[in-house]
């Protein structure tokens, strides 16, 4: 698979938001084995991945990518939450369409759910008009001095007009999506307004708990109590530099869909509470009220078991093997499901089409050898400011080498934008093979030459790397026909001097462990990924070497001994750098652990702490978790210590127990006994 690191955390939290919003569990499993597919594949800005590293038990071992920019920051974690807001939406309106089968419950979780997809699809802004002015009944005085709360920079105050017209845009297409079901009225100033429920106190729980739902994942509360936004400033929501806007722009849409965020934010604005300002529209034709909590299904969830867990990346591993095989044929391209264009391979390239404004996903599809549909490629899109598709200029590698780019203009007329999309094959024989399929298929002297002109640029490198291919395998086999004496000397002397890195002779196992350098040193890079790398491993033993530190020959080259020694087995008395990974935990809980952790530990003037992984003589590994009952502020922690090789050094878990409490009391414990067990080493000594 190209770059996902799926997660215990990561995919049940992505099932508990699918079955809150659709309602059904094997519906949910589809739309997050959807959404997954669609992510595996998302096309990043300038060919890169977007960008997350989740916690948990780990389900698939894959590399990571560098990080790319968006509109705002929709990394890997909110590009999954907004992926399944799309894949949920055909089940939604299929059971809206059934009519007597829908409850009120349902209805106003898929308008919320849709409000949040349309506007946070764009930025901050539309989410304080959506939230504000159609959510609740805020003014547009009210709604400005929201929006400059969060937005901390007077020279992008939006005037009153842009607001309402604006406003009118998100009505339109709340009900072009809702139809029938809802009515819209004329309000103050003849603006358009949803025909509203007479009784809002009802529904006051339930949209709580969609905003909940519906807040972008692991990001902070920055709202303070008990400040003027406007005259005091809120720092968080300020950025700095140009490449912290996207960050800061994450932010400020969680101030606004979290629900005691906002609410702290009106009540510093001295406005009125959120609750007794909801304005949710009358839905026609609708079943009665669930009740909040009546579906335990949509709330609680059974949790995912290993069956579905092992059926969600088994299937993302066969797409993957089959993208790796799959062969150059028609590509369809996808509009929010519906085909816009097509590109015959075995005559172009490319393709060029208009889009429509409120697309919002792009999908690329083909056949594998068998004949099945498979997914190449998604982008999702965002929009600019001013309404319409942000430019894109993006491309994704396939396992199979395949690269496919989408490029988008944004249009000067009212269609939205055009988007371009081109394919090519990046492996060399690959890319001939593709070409000569072309100069077949086109046929004709002046189509011939003209196929060939086009395809230059892979006909080059693909001659070039068959002579230079010939070529090497003729040095090869010259080279092992005349060195092979000396080969087998040398395997003989690493056989009679092979020893540990202390120097302790051992005898050789096999000749075959000296003779093939390269697959050790492989091996030795794999395990040197860090302290953490071997944690918790049951079939490591103190004191009995592995057999990748063994040194079987003198003649072992300088590189590999610095590696060997980067993997030392440090007591505890000997750790003086140390790098500190937290793991688990809301954002929130875990960013007070590191801080107060940090600033304990380095009083001591015992240890210190280092932000380079491999300067540290051993890692810190934090579990932060929620404790279960009681206070909500309550956190429980586990702590190990461990050096480079993986093994366990210290660990507050021994005894099987665990630090529990505040974030100040869990800390100040922690670097207690952390500091006290190694100044008792240090004197054993």
């Amino acid at each position: 698979m190209i770059g996902l690191n799926l997660s215990e955390d990561l995919l049940s939290r992505a099932f508990h938001l699918a079955c809150f919003i659709v309602g059904d569990r094997n519906t949910a499993l589809r739309v997050v084995t959807d959404a997954l597919a669609k992510l595996e594949v998302a096309v990043g800005k300038q060919g890169k991945r977007l960008y997350y590293i989740p916690t948990g038990r780990p389900w698939s071992r894959r590399t990571r990518s560098n990080g790319s920019r968006n509109t705002i920051l929709f990394n890997e974690l909110h590009l999954l939450q907004r992926l399944i807001y799309i894949e949920s939406e055909p089940y939604e309106t299929a059971l809206e369409r059934e009519g007597s089968s829908v409850g009120e419950e349902e209805l106003i979780i898929h308008f919320i759910k849709h409000l949040t997809k349309k506007t946070i699809k764009r930025n901050s802004f539309y989410v304080t008009l959506g939230l504000s002015r159609l959510l609740h009944s805020y003014t547009t005085a009210e709604t400005m001095e929201i929006y400059n709360a969060v937005i901390q920079d007077p020279d992008r105050v939006k005037d009153d007009y842009y607001y309402r017209s604006r406003k009118g845009v998100l009505v339109q297409e709340l009900k072009q999506r809702f139809g029938d079901l809802i009515n819209v009225c004329r309000g103050p100033r003849g603006e358009e307004r949803f025909q509203s429920d007479d009784n809002q106190h009802r529904f006051v729980e339930l949209v709580r708990e969609c905003l909940d739902y519906f807040t972008p994942w692991q990001t902070p509360c920055l709202v303070p109590a008990g400040i003027d936004p406007i005259i005091d400033g809120i720092p968080s929501f300020s950025a700095i530099k140009e490449n912290e806007e996207d960050k800061v722009e994450v932010r400020r849409i969680h101030a606004i869909l979290h629900p005691d965020c906002f609410q702290r934010l009106t009540t510093n604005l001295h406005l009125d509470a959120p609750e007794t300002r909801l304005e949710i529209p009358r839905f026609f034709y609708a079943g009665k009220m669930n009740g909040n909590g009546s579906n335990n299904n949509r709330r609680n969830p059974p949790e995912l078991n290993d069956r579905e867990f092992e059926a969600i990346t088994s299937s993302l591993d066969r797409n993957a093997a089959r993208r790796k095989t799959a062969g150059a044929g028609l590509l369809r391209i996808m509009v929010d499901g519906v085909e816009h264009a097509r590109i015959d391979l075995s005559k172009t390239t490319n393709t060029r089409f208009g889009l429509d404004r409120d697309a919002e996903l792009i999908e690329v599809r083909s056949h594998d050898n068998t004949g099945e549909e498979l997914l190449l490629a998604s982008h999702v899109l965002t929009d600019a400011d001013e309404d319409g598709i942000r430019p894109v200029d993006a491309s994704i590698i396939l396992e199979g080498g395949q690269k496919i780019s989408i490029h988008t203009i944004p249009g000067a007329s009212e269609t939205g934008a055009t988007v371009e999309i081109s394919f090519r094959e990046t492996n060399p024989f690959r890319a001939m093979s593709l070409l000569f399929g072309q100069l077949i298929g086109r046929g004709g002297s002046g189509r011939l030459s003209q196929a060939i002109w086009n395809g230059r640029s892979a006909l080059a490198p693909a001659l070039t790397i068959l002579v230079l291919a010939f070529a090497v395998f003729a040095i090869i086999r010259y080279a092992r026909h005349k060195n092979a004496p000396v080969i087998e000397q040398n395997l003989v002397s690493a056989n009679q001097h092979a020893s540990t890195p202390n120097g302790t002779e051992i005898p050789a196992k096999d000749n075959s462990v000296t003779s093939n350098k390269a697959s050790k040193t492989a091996e030795i890079s794999r395990q040197h990924v860090g302290p953490s790398s071997q944690a918790g491993n049951p079939t490591h033993q103190p004191g009995q070497p592995d057999d990748d530190t063994k040194t079987e020959s003198t003649a072992d080259t300088a590189s590999e001994t610095r590696a060997l020694k980067k993997l030392r087995t440090v007591p505890l008395g000997a750790v003086k750098n140390v790098y500190v990974e937290m793991v688990g935990g809301d954002a929130i809980s875990v960013q007070g652990v590191r801080e107060s952790l940090s600033e304990k530990i380095s009083s001591s003037g015992l240890i210190k702490l280092v932000s380079n992984r491999d300067k540290a003589d051993a890692l810190l590994e934090v579990s932060v978790s929620k404790e279960a009952g009681g206070d909500r502020e309550a956190i429980r922690v586990v702590v190990q210590l461990i050096d480079a090789r993986g093994k366990m050094i210290w660990s507050n878990s021994n005894s099987n127990r665990a630090y529990r409490g505040s974030a100040l009391g869990v800390t100040s414990a922690i670097s207690r006994e952390l500091v006290a067990a190694i100044e008792s080493a240090r004197q054993r000594k």
